[in-house]
């Protein structure tokens, strides 16, 4: 006796089901392989010393990084940092969803260890179809070194503008400081320059650098690390860039 023929619905279903089963583990062999061929970011602190050797600068610890730096940083740039492997989903599947309705390159999504890879190992080339090398050299990255250590590079390497790299020099420049003591105003200010620090110019476009410094703070506040009123007094502090 023949067994009962399936309805369309059934198989659908069974097709749907074969597709969820198989999809990781494709997805999975694929990634295991790029692991295998891409380089070995086992010298990401050397890479982080030339550039700072090569621009004059020195390396800062974070220890030495006042608490709400770091954590206007993380606010702004990658809040869920401490809670992914290097990769937020989240944000992809927003930035994905957002390019496709755009009909351009992948971009945006990235985390601060995308950010640090694509310093570091992808001549900071923002081409969307190097996506898939970035995403797998971030996870390489997160596998070998420890949340602190990544934050502490990644404060190191980034550019400040005005010939400043990383935050030991970004400090002396702007502020006329060492990274401890930069204040909430002051921290918060240099946190959202990364990003575009021709834009954010504290000299040339202060304000936009001051609406910068506005989202910095809101964000913190939203994220819980400081208090409405914090972000106010620290927003309306006189830190020598006025916006006229």
């Amino acid at each position: 006796m023949r067994p009962p023929r399936r309805t369309r619905r059934q198989q659908v279903v069974a097709a749907i089901v074969a597709s969820a089963l198989g999809v990781p583990a494709v997805l999975g062999v694929a990634t295991a392989i790029g692991l295998m061929v891409t380089p070995s970011v086992d010298d990401m602190p050397k890479r982080v010393d030339a550039i700072l050797s090569a621009h004059g600068g020195t390396r800062v610890p974070l220890a030495d990084v006042p608490d709400q730096l770091s954590e206007a940083l993380i606010a702004i740039e990658d809040e869920r940092f401490y809670a992914h492997r290097g990769i937020d989903t989240q944000g992809l599947i927003r930035a994905v969803l957002t390019d496709l309705y755009h009909h351009r390159a992948l971009e945006g999504g990235s985390t601060l260890t995308q950010q640090l890879i694509k310093r570091l190992y992808l001549d900071n080339n923002d081409d969307g179809w190097r996506k898939p090398q970035d995403l797998l050299l971030a996870l390489k990255l997160e596998s070998r070194f420890d949340k602190h250590t990544i934050l502490e590079n990644y404060l190191n390497a980034v550019y400040y503008g005005h010939g400043a790299y990383g935050i030991g020099e970004a400090a002396a420049v702007y502020f006329h400081e060492r990274p401890a003591q930069l204040d909430l105003a002051r921290a918060s200010m240099l946190a959202g320059l990364p990003q575009s620090p021709s834009f954010y110019d504290l000299y040339h476009n202060p304000c936009s650098a001051r609406a910068r410094q506005f989202n910095v703070l809101a964000q913190m506040a939203h994220d819980g690390y400081i208090s409405q009123e914090a972000a106010a007094r620290a927003y309306n502090e006189s830190i020598g860039y006025p916006c006229k």
